[in-house]
């Protein structure tokens, strides 16, 4: 078919290359078009005299008619130009669509007008400039009026055909050509048609729309199968982008129950949404793999896999293999299904809700587990079993049975009759499931099982119960460390006051002593227990695990044996990390008892601390479930001790469990550590083996500090170098105690007065708060406890910060919410004193952040 370029191109030579002598072609016969132009030209310029007329009468005569004259004549002249100019641009389309010639119409128009096939010309922005004879006539037989101009292509192709008229409009508005296949509602006849649709740009600018009818044969031919691929144990087919299916292997047409001559359509056979996601892959490259159901004969739907892959051709076709999820390779049950569906099928046969329930349902041949063979399996077992569920095999052999158990003891409580599962082990390869297993009454010698896999729930139920244990502890240790905490701050108290009338030589100092001891272990416990349950209050900063472990290493030897070497290794290139380093410090002593008692039984052995910088992929490939991206420091801490069976390291991170009953371990030494990493944003993960030795695995995520961060590092490092030490603990200042414990509050307030200072008693926050308000900036430090019924410490502090002036602040507590903890880390000035402290440590404290904030004024003063 000659299109507009090339016509034009033919009506140029005709003129140029036509003899002189020769006679002249006889003048066609005039259009409507063309009577109808010199009628325009009269219109044109008639328009043209009454604008200007109009606008003379205006300018002359108007002041003689008066405003109301001016604005009419106005009025008039604008009307005229408007028809001018929409006179005018009706014109100029003409002529381009004419391509110039504006005397007779062309022999390309005519031939144009008069194709068979549909054409239309439009703009390149999409507006129709003209269409022929047969587009108008397809127009009104899909039951479309012209109106003023023929209707564009997406109304003739609308529903599935709309994402290939929107390709098309593209290309043609970029000056491409492309070419799709589309569908037309067909009202006049049955069903619809189908039209090869390309695209061209023609050089006027405007863009060339053609359309081909094509048969419903010609739809569907597609590339012969060859003979391994008809019948190949895998489905074949190709389709096209508007979901044809150009050609289909026996094998998927066996699999549906389709003729060879019957055409196909990818939403006929494939259920839900995937033949949506199919249409919306187009464009993309590479294989695509989809999860699907597959339509087979009879409705029943299989699970299978689709996968598919574009080709670049015009228009792009899609090679697509179709198989299924059972150990065979092909879909689960289709191949029976297609035997069963048959006439002279009969016996065994696949029901629909057999075939395609979601879990796993066999018929057994035999009334008693130990002896009953499997008749039939549907795909859900035989997946789930890994292929071994197939017939003539006895059922009990499917499951791993402990020793000395026998089937009809496994399956006693499903053979009760009480509709009640029994828990078994499904072996599936060299793994297993585990599984519920119901068994239906026996009619006939027979009775169905069915096999629910419980695997992942069995998991989340272990999760669920870890967790709620996790929460019970923490509630516990919350709850338990305020009270208890402020009790040994009592005792301690009056101990230390004892201690000082009963020096050594006393017959009671070691009795107090004894005391003392007891108080200290009880303490150790509860901050054991507040690590475990992440309540314990941190202090993050910024430091090098290097400097950690080198400022640890001299603690370490102390607490290894001699018959036990450390080894450190460092890593180059280490992140920074931001956590508490004194927790840090805990964590890698922990480590090392329980090393150093792991290598004791082997007469010692060496204990290896490696670091070294990781990413978040070698994090997750740990078993971190959702590592942040970026960098990590890893620490590895290994021995060569007895090592760990599966049964011990489920249960090393679970409170008060622990293998050294006899030497009296607390068993919370790594639940200790597990909190800290936890609440320090790391993960922890063991490796062990019997007689091999154990690795733990830390890792943490690295932190780039900012300017402010760096600022302030810097300044507590040199508050730390030039801190005064103080060499007595009395002193002189005014001091603000705030505590709810009525015991702490008296004894330590009393203790601190007659160390020279005085103190001014609040009960709890708001107290605190009015004599603030009444005394602002009277108070040289503020010593107040975290948690306290109405207003906390925190609170107290963030409402009073402009009464202190410049007051130091300390707080004491024995729990604190990780709230707490963001602030104590982002305020270096702020001191925290954790609870039970004796009346030294208080009274150094005490000592040292007063001397601290003299030094500041005196620096600020300077």
């Amino acid at each position: 078919m000659t299109d507009a370029p090339a016509a034009e191109t033919a009506r140029a030579d005709e003129s140029a290359t036509a003899p002189e002598d020769q006679p002249a072609a006889p003048a066609p016969e005039p259009r409507a078009g063309s009577l109808a132009r010199p009628l325009t030209r009269i219109v044109l310029w008639a328009a043209s005299l009454g604008a200007l007329a109009a606008a003379g009468v205006a300018v002359i005569a108007g002041a003689a008619a008066g405003w109301h004259g001016v604005v009419l004549l106005c009025g008039i002249a604008a009307a005229a130009l408007l028809v001018l100019y929409a006179l005018a641009a009706g014109e100029a389309a003409g002529r381009a669509l004419r391509g110039g010639e504006a005397s007779r119409p062309s022999l390309a128009e005519a031939a144009l007008e008069a194709a068979p096939d549909p054409m239309l010309i439009s703009a390149r922005g999409g507006r129709t400039l003209w269409a022929n004879a047969a587009y108008r006539g397809l127009a009104r037989a899909s039951g479309l009026s012209a109106g003023f101009g023929a209707p564009g292509p997406e109304r003739l192709f609308s529903g599935e055909s709309a994402a290939g008229v929107y390709r098309l409009a593209r290309a043609g508005a970029r000056g491409e050509a492309a070419s799709e296949i589309l569908t037309a509602a067909n009202p006049g006849g049955e069903g619809a048609a189908v039209y090869a649709a390309d695209v061209s740009a023609m050089s006027t600018g405007a863009v060339l729309w053609r359309f081909a009818l094509m048969r419903e044969s010609d739809a569907l031919a597609g590339p012969a199968a060859p003979e391994w691929a008809e019948h190949a144990p895998v489905g074949l087919c190709l389709a096209d982008a508007e979901g044809r299916v150009l050609g289909a292997n026996g094998t998927l047409r066996g699999w549906l129950g389709a003729p060879p001559d019957k055409a196909l359509k990818i939403r006929d056979f494939l259920a839900g949404d995937t033949a949506e996601a199919f249409l919306r892959s187009r464009g993309r490259e590479g294989v695509i793999r989809m999860d699907a159901r597959l339509k087979g004969r009879g409705g029943v739907e299989s699970p299978i896999v689709m996968a598919l892959e574009w080709t670049g051709g015009a228009p792009p076709c899609a090679r697509i293999v179709i198989y299924g999820l059972s150990a065979a390779g092909a879909p689960p049950g289709i191949a029976q299904l297609a035997e069963a569906a048959g006439p002279a099928s009969a016996g065994r046969t696949f029901d629909d809700m057999f075939a395609t329930a979601p879990f796993g349902v066999a018929r057994l041949d035999g009334c008693e587990p130990e002896d009953a063979v499997i008749e039939d399996a549907n795909p859900a077992l035989v997946q789930l079993s890994g292929g071994q569920a197939v017939p003539g095999r006895r059922f009990a052999e499917l499951f791993r049975l402990a020793e000395d158990e026998t089937a009809q003891m496994a399956f006693a409580r499903a053979m009760s009759g009480r509709g009640e599962p029994s828990e078994a082990r499904l072996a599936c390869g060299d793994g297993e499931r585990l599984v519920h297993v119901f068994l239906a009454p026996a009619r006939g010698g027979k009775r169905a099982a069915y096999v629910m896999d419980v695997t992942s729930w069995k998991e989340l139920e272990q999760q669920v119960d870890q967790a709620g244990k996790m929460q019970a502890i923490g509630q516990l240790a919350s709850g338990v460390a305020h009270d208890f905490n402020n009790m040994l701050t009592v005792v301690k108290f009056h101990l230390g006051e004892l201690l000082a009338r009963h020096p050594v030589g006393d017959p009671s100092y070691q009795d107090l002593q004894q005391i003392r001891s007891v108080s200290a272990r009880q303490a150790g416990l509860v901050r054991k227990l507040l690590a475990f349950s992440r309540k314990q209050t941190f202090r993050m900063t910024v430091f090098d695990l290097s400097d950690v472990l080198s400022d640890c290493s001299h603690m370490l030897n102390q607490i290894l044996e001699e018959t036990v070497r450390l080894e450190i290794r460092h890593g180059r290139d280490l992140p920074l990390v931001r956590a508490d380093r004194v927790q840090i410090d805990n964590i890698l002593v922990n480590l090392a008892t329980n090393a150093r008692d792991a290598m004791k039984a082997q007469g010692g052995g060496v204990l290896t601390i490696t670091t070294e910088a990781v990413d978040a992929g070698a994090v997750r490939k740990a078993g971190a479930p959702e590592p942040a991206d970026g960098p990590w420091a890893a620490i590895h801490v290994s021995d060569t001790g007895c090592g760990m069976d599966e049964a011990t390291q489920a249960k090393i991170f679970e409170p008060f469990f622990t293998t050294r009953a006899a030497q009296g371990g607390s068993g919370l030494g790594l639940s200790t550590v597990y909190g800290i990493i936890k609440q320090s944003g790391g993960f922890l993960f063991v490796d062990s083996k019997p007689g091999k030795g154990t690795t733990f695995h830390i890792y943490l995520p690295g932190h780039t500090p900012s300017a402010r961060e760096v600022e302030e590092i810097t300044a507590e490092r040199a508050a730390a170098e030039t801190r005064p030490e103080p060499r007595d603990q009395a002193g002189h200042g005014r001091i603000l105690f705030v505590e709810d414990e009525e015991m702490v509050r008296t004894v330590a307030a009393k203790t601190l007065r007659r160390k020279g200072y005085e103190v001014v008693e609040a009960c709890d926050g708001e107290e605190a708060l009015e004599i603030l308000e009444a005394e602002p900036e009277s108070f040289d430090l503020l010593l107040s406890d975290v948690v306290m019924p109405g207003l906390t410490g925190p609170k107290l502090l963030e409402k009073a910060r402009h009464l202190l002036g410049g007051a130091r602040v300390v707080f004491i507590s024995g729990y604190a919410e990780e709230e707490f903890s963001d602030t104590l880390s982002s305020d270096l000035n702020i001191s925290f004193l954790p609870k039970p402290f004796e009346i030294q440590d208080l009274a150094e404290r005490v000592k040292q952040e007063l001397a601290a904030g003299r030094a500041e004024s005196e620096t600020g003063a300077g």
